[in-house]
């Protein structure tokens, strides 16, 4: 008895000798890798902000040691493991310092390659540490690891737990770190620096192809910056969590095999938060992206408005609609003029813009990525397209040949990517009420028939209220008389056929038209 009794109490004094130990190393691992993790930033002279007395990470851990705990600073767990919980203060790049070299320095600073991969280096060096002091069961009942030196001894029940606490507090820190201190200021300020407004001056017209295209506002160098993002993120979760990685020593096969399914479920749901963060803010930086693009695209198409399928200027004198009161547009062309140029300059150079954009774009984003952008892109072309077309645009039938040539055009490049492309399909249909004779119109709206119910025609596949707009857009559908402008009396009497109101006599509402209404 007396035996037993001693060696109990030596066991007692070794478990204390040893959580004692335990106690200082967390701590100090825990500022450890924060010191090597901001250290790296100073060497490559990045700043970071000063953090706010009241910051504090979104992956805190509150317990390290025990649900049971208190919340206070110094927490104590069932087997007597007292921890001091250390939490590194959230200190993230200075933005307005990433700035000032534009993307060619973040590309060569902190998004260099070796940048990147430091404090994971840093951090797999803390958890092989923490696996030697804490010790690691092996999962599904084989060894345990030891460090026979800090009598750790087996890994099981309590002590399990508290490692797995341990290990998730490691990883929780460089969630934190390579997150709200590192990427997600790499992202914000990638998407700002973008040229959200095109330049005020007109573009000549057309680009000359022999020279670097025009950039529509997302230079090379987003795409590049939010590629090696991607990648950073990919190697982040590749050498901490590492899930089926068998023998890699890291965060998920540490906490299965301590058995810990609670600090299991809990590190988990700290690893989803991270990537939907980086996921949220790297699609809020490609919207910026897409409204840069679009905004440019419209500056292109607007300023090749009065220009010729030639490249020169447009004369609209001999038109017999009002031009002042309506516009004319690049598709007003008078009888006679040229075809022999494929595209109208604008078009032309738009498309030269947006071959460069993909090829750009498809270095740097993942299949489906690209599929869903470009999908996105192509309905803010189209929506562009048509805002011109039925708000500021009259079209010939000399004009429909050139703009059916440019929307075929504009069509091939949006569908280089992507699976949403039918209302490109459907405005094609639409142009052919541009070149079809007034006295053949009614057979393109409702088919042969002439029945209005007839479900054929562009009545049924473009719909009724569109088809009419679209329609309204020839240059002859009204005419300027003694009295004013009028509706033409062939399109009078074919409305009256019909049963439907003049399309030109109310505002049109061009939200009605957009490619997503049409896919929604």
């Amino acid at each position: 008895r007396h035996l037993n009794s001693l060696l109990q109490y030596l066991t007692s004094q070794e478990v204390a000798l040893s959580n004692g130990q335990r106690r200082g190393y967390l701590n100090l691992e825990l500022r450890l890798l924060h010191h090597e993790c901001c250290a790296g930033f100073d060497r490559i002279g990045a700043r970071i902000v000063k953090p706010h007395a009241a910051s504090s990470s979104r992956y805190l851990t509150r317990n390290i040691t025990s649900p049971k705990a208190s919340s206070t600073t110094n927490q104590t767990d069932t087997n007597g493991l007292s921890f001091v919980n250390y939490h590194a203060p959230v200190m993230p790049l200075d933005k307005e310092h990433l700035k000032r070299d534009g993307y060619h320095g973040l590309l060569h600073g902190v998004l260099k390659h070796s940048v990147l991969r430091q404090p994971l280096i840093h951090a797999t060096d803390s958890l092989a540490r923490a696996t030697l002091m804490f010790g690691v069961h092996g999962g599904g009942g084989g060894t345990t690891t030891t460090n026979a030196n800090s009598g750790a001894g087996a890994v099981g029940g309590v002590q399990g737990d508290a490692t797995a606490r341990v290990i998730s507090a490691l990883y929780s820190q460089m969630c934190a770190f390579y997150g709200d201190s590192f990427l997600f200021p790499v992202i914000e300020t990638t998407g700002e620096l973008l040229t959200s407004n095109p330049p005020t001056e007109k573009p000549t017209l057309p680009l000359d192809e022999d020279f670097p295209p025009h950039d529509l506002g997302v230079d090379e160098g987003f795409w590049m910056c939010m590629e090696r993002v991607h990648s950073a993120a990919k190697s982040f979760d590749r050498e901490l969590w590492a899930e089926q990685r068998v023998g890699s020593m890291r965060v998920w096969e540490i906490l299965v095999g301590t058995g810990s399914h609670t600090q299991l479920t809990l590190t988990r749901e700290k690893r989803l938060r991270f990537f939907t963060e980086v996921e949220t803010r790297g699609e809020a930086a490609i919207l910026k992206a897409l409204d840069a693009l679009s905004a440019h695209i419209k500056w292109i198409l607007v300023s090749g408005e009065s220009m010729l399928a030639t490249g020169g200027n447009r004369l609209l004198q001999n038109l017999t609609h009002d031009k002042d009161k309506y516009g004319g547009g690049p598709y007003a062309v008078p009888a006679g003029s040229s075809l022999e140029a494929p595209n109208s300059p604008a078009v032309q150079s738009l498309a030269y813009c947006l071959r460069a954009q993909f090829t750009k774009m498809q270095a740097a984003l993942t299949p489906q990525s690209l599929s869903a952008f470009w999908t996105a892109l192509s309905m803010r072309l189209y929506d562009v397209v048509i805002g011109r077309l039925l708000l500021h645009y009259y079209v010939s039938n000399i004009g429909a040949v050139i703009l059916s040539r440019d929307v075929e055009a504009l069509r091939k490049e949006a569908m280089r990517a992507g699976t949403e492309h039918s209302h490109w399909e459907t405005l094609r249909e639409l142009l052919t009420l541009y070149m079809t004779p007034p006295n053949a119109l009614k057979t393109i709206l409702v088919g042969p028939e002439g029945d209005v119910h007839s479900g054929k025609g562009l009545f049924h596949r473009a719909g009724q209220d569109q088809s009419l707009v679209f329609m309204s857009r020839r240059i002859d559908f009204r005419l300027k008389t003694n009295s004013g402008i009028k509706t033409n009396v062939w399109a009078t009497e074919l409305l009256s056929t019909l049963g439907c109101r003049d399309p030109s006599e109310t505002p049109i509402n061009i939200s009605l038209y957009t490619a997503e209404r049409k896919h929604g």
